[in-house]
């Protein structure tokens, strides 16, 4: 059973909007980053200093201790959430030919494809 006029216009437009969106998640993208492990391991400390802070203050019923613990807490997720940056030309570890490792595992066929090999599949099937 073919799809109507309607049901084709309707499905060519869904299809452009995909590709312009996929497009527009492509260009924003901001490419390879790296991670300051040390600002990581620094913030996941301060996380666990806060929290003990936290639980301080309220054992010993001082709210200005749970409060700082708190805001030590707040400051040390902050401080390990900053530490991704781009990366420079040499900081990307990657050095080996184009096609190679991991990505190249994950490239395939295209959402539209696979929807429409679905699609092909299910109308040779019914």
């Amino acid at each position: 059973m073919g799809l109507s006029e309607h049901e084709q216009r309707l499905l060519d437009e869904m299809e452009r909007n995909l590709y312009k969106h996929e497009a527009d998640i492509v260009n924003t993208s901001s490419g390879p980053r790296t991670v300051d492990y040390t600002k990581v391991a620094v913030g996941v400390l301060g996380i666990a200093i806060g929290l003990v802070l936290v639980v301080v203050g309220v054992l010993m019923k001082l709210a200005i201790i749970g409060v700082a613990g708190f805001g030590v807490a707040v400051a040390g997720a902050l401080w390990a959430l900053s530490a991704s940056k781009p990366a420079d030309g040499d900081d990307i570890t990657g050095h080996g030919r184009p096609g190679e490792g991991p990505a190249a595992a994950k490239q395939g066929p295209g959402l539209m494809d696979r929807l429409a090999q679905e699609w092909d599949d299910r109308n040779t099937r019914g």
